[in-house]
């Protein structure tokens, strides 16, 4: 049996950076679909980065006619505009992904695969994660929680923009709305409980010329992206695989959306129009902790990062690979198992009271027998306070049984009748003078002024 070839399908500089934390372990060629058609063999396996573009779906047609293995890896989030929003005339093909091409796909998460599942790829996605992130954290511990401010007199805000800002001029209009709404925002609010507000920019196209600010974007392919991370206290964003990035440093994060359309990964917070930036703003100043505990179980959800993508990454290109070859020195036709790689944990984040409802004493008690002390006094005084109600409501309940029998003694009633129609009478009266008073005030700014 000869050597076989793994082939990812692209130019260096498409796919070099994908490439880069598995090339050496795979020993990956990168080359163009054009090469890749005259050089693939039988048995042979080829990772594709993209499908939306007719130069990658057809290499990948003629590839599976040909018993060559097919992977589809993909490397950030899926955007809804991206897949139903598109001009009509978009090059890039309107139902990629309705099916995906590929024998299999790779999929970021256990939230993206279902959605694919729900596009018609039962069967073909597996859960891998991004294998390019795991140097965002150690896949052995969990994600270490930045509690602490970068600075405390400061707040800064980093605000960022995809890669596609919009796919048709009206969402490139509005995406452009929603960053002057902020713009505007920050210069009317400069200070957030004392701290000052700083807004970083890092917007794509000519976004940040229109908005006359300065631009921090030297590098699309994430490489600087962590520094920049490390340095601010929260992030906004357009729909991006770069909030899972900011989410994996544990900053609160908030999708900057005007568009109204629904969120295949959601974070923390939302930002819909200019009237949610004040309250988002505070509260990721103050790190709400409910939303803080949401937007780390739904980071959990969307991408796997429990163990590492590069490792399962490998696991499934190298068994793929194997059956490919076992396959064709059989002459079967080319077929995949629904399932290569084991389901991967999921570690949600740990609910705690005390993280959750910081104000409330009672969570931050650790001892087992103080607590077994406070219990026990807490419910002898519930105990207590039951008698007293019980007590209270026993007097109430007879002093209620006397006032009806003088109501209705045949000489006490009447006169006690009189009374309450009088005591009546009496503060309806008050409440009419008072109201009359009232209204015959002149205040001092209604005065007509006399012609000098």
């Amino acid at each position: 049996m000869s050597p076989a070839t793994i082939f990812f399908v692209g130019q260096p500089h498409e796919v070099a950076h994908h490439a880069a934390p598995f090339r050496d372990q795979l020993n990956i060629q990168i080359a163009a679909p054009e090469v890749v058609l005259r050089q693939a063999q039988p048995g042979d396996l080829a990772i594709f980065y993209s499908e939306h573009f007719e130069r990658f779906r057809e290499c990948c047609q003629q590839l599976k006619s040909r018993n060559v293995a097919t992977l589809y890896m993909i490397d950030g989030i899926l955007e809804w505009r991206n897949a139903w929003e598109n001009r009509p005339d978009e090059l890039a093909c309107p139902y990629t992904m309705r099916p995906v091409l590929a024998h299999k796909v790779a999929c970021i998460g256990q939230s993206q695969a279902r959605i694919l599942d729900g596009w018609g790829n039962v069967g073909k996605t597996e859960i891998v994660g991004i294998p390019r992130m795991d140097h965002f954290y150690d896949s052995s511990q969990p994600i270490a929680a930045a509690e602490t401010s970068n600075d405390s007199n400061q707040f800064r805000v980093l605000v960022m923009t995809a890669k596609t800002p919009g796919f048709t001029p009206k969402q490139i209009q509005t995406t452009t709305q929603s960053l002057r709404d902020l713009k505007a925002w920050q210069a009317n609010n400069p200070t957030i409980n004392g701290r000052r507000v700083e807004l970083v920019w890092r917007l794509t196209g000519d976004l940040a010329q229109q908005l006359e600010v300065e631009n921090h974007l030297s590098d699309l392919s994430g490489g600087e992206l962590k520094e920049m991370l490390i340095g601010v206290d929260a992030v906004i964003t357009t729909p991006s695989t770069a909030m899972l990035e900011a989410m994996l440093m544990r900053l609160p994060v908030a999708v900057l959306d005007y568009h109204n359309c629904p969120h295949y990964v959601s974070s923390g917070w939302d930002i819909c129009s200019a009237e949610h930036i004040e309250l988002a703003m505070i509260q990721m100043a103050n790190r709400n902790s409910a939303r803080m505990l949401f937007q780390d179980n739904e980071l959990r959800a969307s991408l796997h990062c429990s163990t590492s993508a590069t490792e399962r990454f490998v696991d499934l290109a190298q068994s793929m690979l194997q059956i490919a070859q076992q396959k064709n020195s059989t002459g079967q036709a080319l077929e995949f198992p629904d399932q290569l790689l084991s389901d991967p944990p999921i570690h949600l984040s740990e609910f705690s009271h005390n993280r959750i409802y910081t104000n409330a004493e009672e969570f931050r008690i650790t001892d087992k027998t103080e607590l077994q002390v406070q219990w026990s006094h807490a419910r002898r005084e519930i105990d207590r306070l039951k008698c007293e109600l019980e007590n209270t409501q026993a007097n109430l309940d007879e002093a209620y049984e006397i006032f009806e029998q003088i109501e209705s003694h045949p000489i006490a009633g009447p006169v006690v009748r009189i009374r309450k129609r009088l005591l009546d009478w009496m503060a309806a009266f008050g409440q009419s003078k008072q109201q009359s008073e009232t209204k015959n005030e002149v205040e001092p700014h209604s005065i007509p002024l006399n012609n000098q």
